[in-house]
This record gives C-alpha cells, structure tokens and sequence, in this order.
C-alpha cells in the first residue's frame, strides 16, 4: 500500500521536533535531526528516545563524515527543516557563503548539494521568498535566487503557501513551503508531479470514518477545523500563577480533537499559568473576547507597539498565530478566553496540534520558544502524506 512506504529522513534544524513528530505519524523515520538551541535537547531527546539527535553547530560539524560513520550515508530519501533565509544581501553568488545570516541555508544548501536526496522540504514564514535581495548588483529575489542555486545543482523547486486552518489546526498560521526534486530521479521529478493542494489529514481516521477532507489552495472547499475552545475545554481550569500539571481532564473528550490529543495521556502536564500582577488581571477583567487594549477605558490603554496587544481569545474562533511570547498579554490576542490569565505552554502547545503525551522541558521562556518555534504536527503530517502520495508512489 502506497502509505505504507518507509521513507528515510534527515531533519535539520530540527527545533523541538513538529515535522518528525508529523512526519512519523505517516510512517517516516528520522534517522538523524540536528538542532543548535541547547536549551531543546531535553525535550528532543525525551520525545523521540529512538532518534539519533546531534545538539551542535551545523558550521562546525561535519555531517557527511558523521552519516558516513553511522552507515547512514546512502539512506536518506528526504532532508527537511527550516534554516534562516532572511538576511541575504551580497554582492554576487560567490559572496553569500560569507554572510554569516545566510551562511544556515547555505548549510541546508550544502548538506542537499553533498547527500543527493530524492527530496527536499524548507518550511519558512510566509512572504520570505519574495523579498528582494541583492545579487551581481541587481536585485533579485530570494526565490529566484534559490531556483538558481538549486538549479545548478539538478534540483528543481517549487514554492507552496498554505494556512494552518485549512489542515486541521486550529491557529491561523500562514507559511511557506520550498519544495525541491532531483531532476536525476524520474520518479520524483517536478516536471512530473503536480503542486498545488496538501490534503487535511488531521485527527481523523480515514479508514474508518472515510473523511477525505482533500481540497485545492485555490477553491473554498475546506475541511471543518477545530476552534479555540475545541481544543481547550477539557483542560483543568487555572487561575493566574497556578501550577495545573499533574491535574485530571475536566471531562471526557468532547471532539475528535480532544480525543485524538489525549491519546496516551492520563493527565495533564506544562499546564503552568503565568503569575500576572493585580493590575494586569484587573485589566484583562474589562476585556470580552475578541477585544483587545483599545477596548479599556483611555487611562489604561497602553502604548503597546503590537495592534492586537491584551487580546482575547474567541471560543468560536482560531487563534492568532502561536509566537514565543504567548505568555505576555502585551504580544497580542493570547488571554484565555474566559479566565483572566494568558495562555499556558499545554494550551499554546494544543493550538499547535501537539499531543499531550509530548512534553517540554526547560525555563518558561524557553518552552515557549520551543512551543512558538515548532511547525505544527498536524502541518507536517499533511506535508508528508503529500510527499508520499505526489512523489514516492
């Protein structure tokens, strides 16, 4: 069965783990994912126990050596992640490997350039691709600059823009794919596929419950997705400062969602409210769902830089999208939409399609980097169930 292939895979900048999470719920197997952020191996390596993990510098590690040492060298179909591509400006081509902001992509360049996959996947916040970038004194933009890099090295790209909402996560979280082919291999060749849909693959079992979901990025046809207090409601109920780990489920699950996250999970962890001063929860008292600081009275408005600043969540409604700093009121729309507090890792964690059963580890700061960083499981499953069904038929 075509779903059944075990495709190999090579996962760089790995962060916490959202693409090999969704990636394995389709039946790929990372055989090595490598992360520069020390402050991620605890929870890398505490979820993934099977998976080799290297916590290192890319620029400073030789990785075909490494692969070539663990027998891995000529078993990798894919290398995906999400290196920094913005920053470029350079005179010419052969100056980029001596910018240090895009010396990361240069690595990922490198690494495809040097192992050959099938495949390739960068997963990048949306709009990057068409930022304009100087090259032999023009300018040009940063997708036509990696056409021209890849090119020359055989592989052909495409780009793919997509919203979190429309596969089942229940965030509005817009991104960018770069999805590159090795024009050698004529199986997986571009030129033979078609792009241009990922299918909602979501929480449900489709053997069982036959829900298809699949739409086009340019039609209207989308699948139901989860909201806010989808994913939420079943959660302990805490108040500001209050430490909710350990608690039970405040009920049975109440959807697909919920039951799907739960899954080998008896309670609930990183479900820690931030403590807030009584100023600040006096504040997010005035606020309804769906208000934000220009709705209190003028005298205690702030002078927030951010539009959405002390924003409430909507029950009915998705969330903004998930950033680092989800604690802090200040951000955006991040208060829990009935309790006068900012949302906790656990919840922010739920937003992002991450089950209960995967646990962070380090400072508040951190876990909310690496909640904030992540691509969303149920993104990357729909991602790779793509890959299988257009490329490895």
């Amino acid at each position: 069965m075509e779903l059944k292939i075990n495709l190999k895979v090579l996962d760089l900048f790995s962060g916490i783990g959202g693409l090999t999470l969704g990636f394995e719920n389709v039946g790929y197997e990372t055989l090595l994912a490598l992360d520069f952020d020390h402050n991620i191996k605890k929870t890398f390596q505490s979820n993934f126990r099977k998976i080799e993990f290297i916590n290192d510098d890319i620029r400073k590690i030789d990785l075909v050596k490494i692969l070539q040492s663990k027998n891995l060298i000529d078993n990798i179909d894919m290398i995906v992640g999400g290196p920094p591509c913005q920053g470029y400006s350079m005179a010419n081509r052969k100056r980029i490997t001596h910018d240090p902001r895009n010396m990361l992509f240069m690595e990922f360049y490198k690494a495809v350039k040097n192992l050959k996959p099938k495949c390739f996947l960068i997963e990048n916040v949306s709009g990057f691709n068409n930022k304009n970038i100087k090259l032999d004194n023009k300018l040009e933009t940063v997708s036509n600059t990696m056409v021209n890099l890849f090119n020359e090295i055989n592989y052909e790209i495409k780009f793919l823009t997509f919203e979190a909402q429309n596969l089942g996560v229940p965030q509005l979280r817009k991104r960018v794919l770069v999805i590159g082919t090795n024009l050698d291999d004529k199986k997986v060749n571009l030129k033979n596929n078609k792009i241009g849909y990922l299918e909602d693959t979501s929480y449900y079992n489709h053997e069982t419950k036959n829900k298809k979901n699949q739409f086009d990025f340019f039609t209207n046809n989308l699948p139901k997705t989860p909201n806010v207090w989808d994913a939420l409601s079943d959660l302990p109920i805490i108040e500001a400062g209050e430490n909710g780990n350990e608690k039970s489920y405040i009920s049975s699950p109440k959807n697909d969602f919920q039951e799907y996250l739960r899954s080998n999970s008896n309670n609930v962890k990183n479900h820690v409210s931030t403590p807030h001063s009584q100023d600040a929860i006096s504040r997010m008292s005035m606020i309804k769902q769906g208000q934000n600081f220009r709705d209190l009275p003028s005298q205690l408005q702030t002078k927030s830089v951010h539009s959405g600043a002390w924003g409430r969540l909507e029950t009915r409604g998705y969330s903004p999208t998930i950033t680092t700093r989800f604690d802090t009121p200040s951000v955006g729309r991040v208060i829990h939409p009935f309790q006068n507090r900012t949302i906790t890792v656990r919840e922010a964690a739920r937003l992002q399609s991450f089950p209960d059963n995967f646990i962070f580890y380090g400072t508040r700061t951190s876990q909310g980097k690496q909640v904030g960083n992540a691509v969303p499981p149920l993104v990357a499953k729909s991602i790779g169930l793509m890959f299988k069904k257009q490329f490895f038929k």
